[in-house]
């Protein structure tokens, strides 16, 4: 699998809901990493490449809480070793214009990561 990404994804530890697009039903997934381009979860349910999603996320950083919703796109999901959980990566477009106050929070975490790094 090809690495098209632009940024570094910082790792995050975080529960999101998840609704595919045309379905009622939200799933909580867990957040492993990030960034202002995207993240990757972990799922117990099964994706394709291509899936529409809305993602409601609540971060925290530095005691600031935020909480978002942001569109994104299925970009690749892989079975974990179990057999019953995916490793799913999520790609979001334009969330600097949609959600800047999301955007900004990212990059404050970013920054930080680099820092600590």
């Amino acid at each position: 699998m090809q690495n098209r990404r632009t940024r570094a994804r910082v790792p995050v530890i975080s529960i999101a809901r998840l609704t595919p697009q045309g379905v009622q039903s939200k799933q909580y997934v867990l957040v492993r990493d990030i960034s202002t381009e995207g993240l990757g979860i972990y799922s117990q349910e099964k994706y394709q490449k291509g899936d529409l999603v809305l993602i409601e996320l609540t971060l925290t950083h530095e005691n600031e809480k935020i909480n978002e919703s942001i569109p994104g796109e299925v970009v690749w999901t892989q079975p974990l070793p179990d057999k019953v959980h995916y490793a799913v990566g999520i790609r979001i477009d334009s969330m600097e214009l949609e959600k800047p106050k999301l955007y900004e929070q990212i990059k404050l975490i970013e920054e930080s990561n680099k820092r600590d790094s």
